[in-house]
C-alpha cells in the first residue's frame, strides 16, 4: 500500500494538495509553543485556495529532519520516489519514522528504519577473523544497494551510496559463505522512501519534546507539594495508603520543623555536568588511522622516485601491536597492504629503470658494432686514393729534394708516388714500408708526370 499514484502538481490534483497543506499545517502547530495548542482547533489555511505553487514554497521553508507517523497500515516502504522502484518492507499505523526530505511528487526520503539492510559485493569487503560482523572495505567506489526480502542482490538496481577503501560495514546476521553479497546495516547517508499519503508529519525533530521532563519542572513539582501540617488530610484522602505514616519526601525531611513554607520549596540546585569521558584506545587508533591514510594519499601525488611510506608503516605496526584497538588493527592492516602495493610499484620503476639504462647501453654497443662491419664491409678502394704495398723510393732518396714513397700493385707496378705533406708521417711511412697501406691526400697537378704524384695527408695499414 503506497498510495501507488504518482501526483502531478496542478488543477486536477488540488484536492490533494489541499489535504496535504493541511498537513503541513498541523505539523507546524505541534511545532508551536503550548499556550497556542490550548487554543480551538485551527482551520484549515487559506493557502488551500491558492496555486499549488505554495507546495514548493513550504517544502522550501520546512526544516529537516522531520518526525512523521504513518497513518496506514502495511504501507510499503520503497526503495526510490515511486511505485516502480521494488520494495523493502512494510510500516503500520502509528509507526514513526525520520522524514529528511520531500520530492515535488510526494515521495517522503527517509532514514531507514529498524530491521532495513543494504547489500554489498563481497569481493571489496574483508572481515575481521576475530570479529566476522565487521567488514573493511579494500577497494574504492563501492556500490551499496537498498536490500529487499522481495529481490535477489544480483537484481537490486537502487544505488543508495558508495564506499571506499577503509571504510568499516557491518554485517547483518552470520554471513553466507556460498553468497556474492553481504546483508549490512545501512551505512550513513543511505535512504529510503515512502508515500507521502500514508504519514502525517509532526513537527521537525529538534522541535519534539523530551520523554522525561526537565529539571525545572521537577522542582517546581516539589515545591507544589503540601508541607508537612497539610499531612492529616492528605492521608484521610487517600484511605488506600497504609496505616503507617509514609516516609517524607527528601526536600521535607530536610526543613528543620518551624521553617516557613516558601523556604521548603526552595528550587533545587542544577546537577553538576561531569567532563565527557575520554575517548578509548579503539577510538583514537581509528582517529590516527584516519590521519594516516590522509598522509598516504598526499604522498601517493609525489612522483614514484619520491615516494617514501617507511614513516607511515612503523606506525601502522606499531598500532597493530597495540592492545584493545579493536576496528582500527583492521584499518591499519588493510593501510599496509595499500602500501605494500605502492612499494611494489616504486620497485618495479626502479627497475625498468636499470633495464632501460642497460639496455641504451647496450643498444650503443650494437650500434657501434654496426658501424665497425658497415665500416668493413665497404671496399678499400672505396676509401683511399691508392691501396697498394708501400717502398721507399729508389730516385727520390732525399738526397736531391724531399724524399718520396712509391705504392705499387701486387705486379710491382708504381701506382703512385707519395710526397708527405707533414715531415712528421716519416717515421710512420718507414714503419709501414712493404705492407699493403692506403693512402689519403690530394694528386698534384703535373702534365708532366707519367705516374700521379699523391700530397700525403694520411696512411694507414689494411693488412698487417
Amino acid at each position: 500500500m503506497d498510495g501507488d499514484k504518482t501526483m502531478v502538481i496542478g488543477t486536477n490534483s488540488l484536492a490533494y494538495v489541499i489535504g496535504l497543506l493541511w498537513t503541513f499545517s498541523a505539523a507546524a502547530a505541534a511545532a508551536e509553543p503550548s499556550s497556542q495548542q490550548a487554543s480551538a482547533e485551527p482551520k484549515a489555511p487559506a493557502e488551500t485556495r491558492a496555486p499549488a505553487e505554495n507546495l514548493v514554497a513550504k517544502l522550501a521553508q520546512m526544516e529537516f529532519p522531520q518526525v512523521a507517523e504513518v497513518i496506514g497500515n502495511d504501507v510499503n516502504i520503497r526503495s526510490g520516489p515511486g511505485t516502480s522502484y521494488y520494495r523493502c518492507g512494510k510500516l503500520n499505523a502509528g509507526d514513526k519514522v525520520i522524514v529528511v526530505d520531500i520530492l515535488h511528487n510526494a515521495w517522503a526520503k527517509i532514514v531507514p528504519p529498524e530491521g532495513s539492510y543494504s547489500w554489498i559485493s563481497k569481493t571489496y569487503v574483508q572481515l575481521n577473523p576475530n570479529n566476522p560482523k565487521i567488514g573493511v572495505l579494500t577497494g574504492d567506489d563501492v556500490r551499496v544497494w537498498a536490500g529487499s526480502d522481495f529481490v535477489e542482490p544480483l537484481h537490486s538496481h537502487s544505488q543508495q551510496v558508495k564506499l571506499y577503501k577503509g571504510d568499516l560495514v557491518e554485517l547483518v546476521g552470520p554471513p553466507d559463505l556460498d553468497a556474492d553479497y553481504y546483508k549490512i546495516k545501512p551505512p550513513a547517508d543511505a535512504y529510503l522512501w515512502v508515500s507521502m499519503e500514508q504519514i502525517k508529519l509532526l513537527g521537525p525533530v529538534s522541535a519534539q519534546k523530551p520523554a522525561q521532563p526537565p529539571a525545572e519542572e521537577k522542582t517546581q513539582a516539589a515545591a507544589a507539594q503540601p508541607s508537612s501540617s497539610a499531612k492529616p488530610a492528605a492521608a484521610a484522602a487517600a484511605p488506600t495508603q497504609p496505616a503507617q505514616p509514609a516516609a517524607p519526601q527528601p526536600e521535607q525531611a530536610a526543613s528543620a520543623p518551624g521553617t516557613p513554607e516558601a523556604e521548603q520549596a526552595q528550587p533545587a540546585q542544577p546537577a553538576q555536568l561531569s567532563p565527557p569521558p575520554a575517548p578509548s584506545v579503539e577510538t583514537l587508533a581509528i582517529q590516527k588511522c584516519t590521519q594516516l591514510k590522509a598522509a598516504i594519499e598526499e604522498e601517493l601525488k609525489k612522483p614514484l622516485p619520491e615516494q617514501d611510506y617507511t614513516a607511515y608503516k612503523e606506525d601502522l605496526q606499531k598500532m597493530i601491536q597495540t592492545p584493545d584497538v579493536g576496528r582500527a588493527k583492521l584499518y591499519a592492516e588493510s593501510l599496509l597492504k595499500q602500501i605494500e602495493r605502492y612499494e611494489l610499484a616504486i620497485e618495479v620503476h626502479k627497475q625498468l629503470q636499470q633495464q632501460d639504462q642497460t639496455l641504451q647501453e647496450i643498444r650503443a654497443k650494437i650500434a657501434a658494432a654496426h658501424q665497425t662491419q658497415r665500416e668493413r664491409a665497404v671496399p678499400a678502394e672505396a676509401k683511399y686514393l691508392f691501396v697498394g704495398t708501400l717502398q721507399p723510393s729508389h730516385i727520390y732518396t732525399g738526397k736531391v729534394g724531399p724524399r718520396r714513397y712509391v705504392v705499387m700493385d701486387q705486379n710491382k707496378r708504381i701506382l703512385c708516388y707519395l710526397l708527405p705533406k707533414d715531415p712528421s708521417l716519416q717515421p710512420k711511412l718507414d714503419s709501414l714500408t712493404d705492407k699493403i697501406v692506403g693512402v689519403k691526400g690530394t694528386i698534384l697537378d703535373d702534365p708532366k708526370a707519367m705516374i700521379p704524384v699523391v700530397l700525403l695527408e694520411e696512411v694507414e695499414a689494411i693488412f698487417e
